[in-house]
């Protein structure tokens, strides 16, 4: 999600969050919307802003929101979600998945005529190439772990291109491939165990069909329009680096879109961002807290507001290979420390405080996990109870964010929260947000303590605790290793037993909050400025489901 969509985000305070969960439609049933659009301008464009430039966006090595809003702009997946359900439905295959009688083998079927947007001719076979690359260990992807449910993914992945025997690198890529069986249109993945949430990851960016002979011919520089060919709504057409991305309307796509181009701009303050929608620069515009006040002595603003669910958990991360973080205590100490209401009130205005990992309207989400709750009193109890070495650490604290006016503002929040609260002083630590955003993807980079979040990429607690958390998990890079977590997320992951299943990872989300690696702060409601001339633009929770590409339009003004 992934700001997922769905998918790890790192709050930089400059994204405008409604661009990356936007989704746009009028069908009733979660396919393409057949009415409405009589009004649309046939030449129209629609422009946001993404804030900054995406540090990559191959599929298969992507994960963040900016990213892979670009890829499912471009590339289809075998399936996609319904926007009113969440659940998955067929897009490049034609129907639900035909799943064998003991779980464990998947068969989709694509749609007949498929093409890619040069008009060459879509087969299993590139869907089989698009999973590949995504366990391939050459390709090193970010969100390699979501294959591991396939049989031979995880062992082949977790081998080294430049250190392993050739011939057993060879071994395991062919271990692989014969769980990735094409036979016609038709491709079936095996799978090590039963996964009630396989049909959802068929949905996601992972799996799309890149084209090989397209990765070949550009090498390091594939993803530059010219190579980066796709299946999907639109063609990526220009890349101005550092300034936008223009996205032009496929007619070798199945279901021709209702816009002629969609530029992303790529504005990272957001004051300014708010001042080009204000001068009819941007179509949409994520509103900030300190945009509100403007908005709401302005009427003809005022009448643009727009609100909608948010999917997103935000939180304080800690790197627990660093001390003092190293040490639980120090950990539930600053996490039961900061006030969440008055950030709410004070500084963050749009959301909902946290005290558990789940987003509200998400499977699992659990208002009766109070531990994280604001409590001075335990919080120094807590600290005080933390080793020698962990206290000594103390006098060196310092927590990295992305350097934005917006992001300033955030952290000296809860600098000022713990030092009051903690008698603990944190300095601050900015660096520009393409550094922020390269650092906190990776544990040997993590920074002591960072502000980071995550999105739904599917309704499903799998999504959130097996992805995020157990112990394999590249997501939030905080080096959380508790073998507990890992068997009753292991357990709930295979579990065919709706009630068993819940009950597991209810279990594994409470111990989360108890061991504290993160504190959680809020979740995200969404709430933006939308331009009259700007429809069947919707907001959901995953927000890239495809009909939000296919039905978004604007008339002509």
């Amino acid at each position: 999600m992934t700001p997922s969509r769905s998918r790890i985000w790192p709050l930089i305070g400059v994204l405008s969050l409604v661009v990356l969960v936007i989704s746009a439609c009028t069908q009733q049933s979660g396919g393409p919307s057949t009415s409405a659009g009589a009004d649309a301008d046939p030449n129209g464009e629609f422009r946001s802003n993404i804030g900054s430039e995406p540090d990559t966006i191959d599929p298969q090595v992507e994960s963040f929101v900016d990213e892979i809003g670009v890829t499912m702009q471009v590339y289809e997946a075998l399936m996609t979600f319904d926007i009113k359900t969440g659940k998955p439905i067929p897009a490049a295959a034609k129907d639900q998945p035909k799943v064998s009688a003991d779980g464990l083998t998947y068969t989709y079927t694509l749609r007949d005529g498929l093409k890619y947007s040069d008009g060459k001719a879509l087969t299993a076979n590139d869907f089989k190439y698009g999973w590949q690359r995504l366990c391939d260990p050459a390709t090193a992807g970010n969100y390699s772990f979501t294959g591991y449910i396939v049989a031979g993914c995880e062992a082949w992945n977790s081998m080294d291109p430049k250190k392993d025997d050739p011939a057993k690198l060879a071994a395991a890529k062919a271990t692989f491939l014969n769980s990735v069986k094409v036979n016609g249109n038709d491709i079936s993945f095996t799978l090590t165990q039963q996964a009630p949430y396989f049909n959802s990851i068929a949905g996601l960016w992972v799996g799309v069909p890149t084209r090989e002979d397209m990765v070949t011919k550009g090498g390091d520089k594939w993803t530059e329009p010219a190579t980066y060919v796709g299946n999907g709504p639109f063609i990526f057409s220009e890349w101005n680096h550092n300034s936008k991305m223009v996205f032009t309307r496929n007619p070798n796509f199945r279901t021709p879109v209702k816009l002629a181009k969609w530029t992303k701009v790529m504005i990272n303050e957001g004051a300014v961002a708010f001042a080009a929608y204000r001068s009819d620069e941007l179509d949409e515009y994520g509103i900030a807290a300190e945009d509100l006040r403007s908005i709401d002595s302005d009427a003809a603003l005022k009448a643009q507001v727009v609100e909608g669910p948010g999917s997103c958990s935000n939180y304080i991360a800690f790197n627990l290979k660093k001390a003092p973080f190293d040490d639980k205590n120090v950990r539930v100490a600053f996490v039961k420390s900061f006030d969440r209401d008055a950030y709410i009130a004070d500084i963050q205005k749009i959301g909902k405080p946290s005290t558990s990992f789940i987003s509200p309207g998400i499977p699992g989400y659990d208002p009766g996990d109070t531990f994280q709750k604001f409590d001075p009193a335990s919080a120094k109890t807590a600290l005080a109870q933390a080793s020698p070495a962990a206290q000594a650490a103390l006098a060196n604290l310092k927590i990295t964010y992305s350097a934005t006016a917006r992001g300033k503002t955030r952290l000296e929040w809860f600098q000022n929260q713990w030092k009051t609260n903690l008698g603990v002083n944190v300095s601050l630590d900015p660096v520009d947000t393409t550094t922020y955003t390269q650092l906190v993807k990776k544990l040997e980079t993590a920074p002591q303590m960072f502000y980071i979040g995550w999105c739904a990429d599917y309704y499903d607690q799998q999504d959130w605790l097996t992805t995020v958390f157990n112990s394999k998990s590249t997501q939030t890079p905080t080096g959380y290793n508790n073998p507990t977590f890992d068997k009753l997320v292991a357990d709930a992951d295979k579990e065919p037993d709706a009630k068993k299943r819940d009950d597991l990872y209810q279990q594994a989300s409470r111990l989360l909050s108890q061991d504290a690696p993160v504190g959680f702060v809020y979740y995200s409601t969404t709430k933006i400025l939308q331009k009259p001339w700007v429809k069947n633009l919707y907001i959901t929770p995953l927000g890239f489901e495809e009909a939000g590409y296919i039905d978004l339009y604007v008339t002509k003004h």
